[in-house]
């Protein structure tokens, strides 16, 4: 079986070529990664894309069994404001993505420091701390990718157990793709489809807190058709999982599976923004400590949406994480599941050329694969990632 390549697509919608990593086949068996194999688990279990068709006129796509091939092609092509046919190639290049895996045999450790509790200092060189933003479009075209999730739970719990140790320093918050869906609730919020079959009895009588509706705030209630359907509860009261969370995996298996009551309009680039705003991270607000300026951030986004839903363009959504990260694009990581190849879905344009343009502007930070997979497919794609968060992890130098 071969590596998968690195695949720089051409095109007429930005630089997509600059140094990202375009995820085209299945790996190797003899492929391993430095410290963070096991962290493709986690990534796999979050994993939230189907190419079912909704009232966006998505569909299953002829690549829909599988992220890609080696010869299949990108369709990754537009103009900068959202315009394009949609056609598109992808030159074949680079080598596969791999490396050693650990001295002992084991499972490759996540190279953290333990939490700073107060007692000792911290480490100073390299990737301390990490903050993992994980933006899920919960819109109705996701209902069939639910079972795959469950599925996926326990892969995520051998990845936390193996590849973060209890007491590493990582933050973990799962955001959705819009501020309030389709539902109307008993303490006023509006939706914008309360007949839709998606509202469930519980989203329609529960009472939710002012920050379920807020774009970008975590997820910690999930509600409507195919969501938990309960308050998560996460310890310390946080809208985002902490290392001391008593059982990880039942926690983020409450807030991922948002379900799919959300609004039509996925805009998953603003609620990545919002997510990130001081305005949501300070004191008392709905993310009060999620950001932290010494950690490595890493963004993992997925919509199947064909249309161009958010306001804003690539460059502008480049420079306002960098904004939040402090100037330094040496301590994000972004990866990004879309639409933007041949046989994924139907619409457009830009069929996820603007998301693939944004997830290009991060170089060798970057990494861009098809929505239109299987969930297996999607373990294969974040392992891919997985050397490049290393090496991320590696080389990032925080503030102070």
């Amino acid at each position: 079986m071969r590596n998968p390549r690195v695949q720089r697509p051409r095109s007429r919608f930005g630089n997509l070529a600059g140094g990202v990593v375009y995820f085209r086949g299945n790996l190797g068996d003899g492929m391993h990664c430095t410290r963070l194999r096991s962290l493709a688990g986690i990534f796999g279990g979050l994993v939230l894309a189907a190419c079912a068709g909704d009232d966006d006129a998505r569909g299953t796509g002829a690549s829909a069994g599988s992220i890609g091939s080696l010869t299949a092609s990108a369709s990754a092509e537009g103009g900068s404001d959202g315009s394009g046919d949609g056609s598109g190639d992808a030159s074949e290049g680079g080598s596969g993505v791999g490396g050693s895996g650990s001295d002992d045999g084991g499972p490759p450790l996540f190279d953290l420091g333990s939490a700073d509790d107060g007692t000792g200092s911290m480490p100073t060189d390299g990737c301390q701390r990490v903050d993992f933003l994980f933006v899920i479009d919960n819109s109705v075209s996701m209902e069939d990718n639910q079972a795959s999730l469950v599925g996926a739970f326990p892969g995520f719990i051998d990845a936390i157990q193996s590849t973060i140790s209890a007491n590493s320093d990582y933050h973990i918050l799962v955001t959705d793709t819009d501020a309030w869906g389709r539902c109307d609730t008993v303490n006023g919020f509006n939706g914008i489809d309360p007949g839709s079959d998606t509202c469930n009895n519980y989203i329609k009588t529960t009472q939710f807190e002012e920050c379920d509706a807020v774009r970008g705030a975590g997820v910690v209630h999930p509600a409507g058709q195919y969501a938990s359907n309960m308050p998560c509860n996460l310890t310390g009261g946080n809208r985002y999982i902490v290392p001391q969370e008593p059982d990880v995996s039942a926690a983020f298996a409450c807030v991922a599976t948002v379900g799919v009551a959300g609004n039509s309009s996925e805009r998953p680039m603003e609620s990545m923004i919002a997510a990130l705003s001081p305005e949501l991270n300070a004191n008392g607000e709905c993310n009060a400590g999620f950001l932290r300026d010494d950690a490595l951030l890493v963004i993992a986004f997925i919509s199947d949406d064909p249309n161009y839903e958010d306001t804003g363009m690539p460059q502008e959504w480049y420079d306002a994480v960098v904004t939040a990260k402090l100037g330094d694009p040496s301590s994000t990581v972004v990866l990004g599941l879309t639409p933007a190849w041949d046989g994924c879905g139907s619409g457009g344009p830009p069929k996820g050329a603007h998301w693939a343009e944004f997830v290009g502007l991060w170089g060798d930070h970057g990494v861009h694969g098809n929505v239109c997979g299987a969930a297996q497919d999607y373990v294969d794609f974040f392992q891919s990632a997985v050397s490049v968060i290393d090496q991320a992890c590696d080389d990032y130098n925080p503030p102070g």
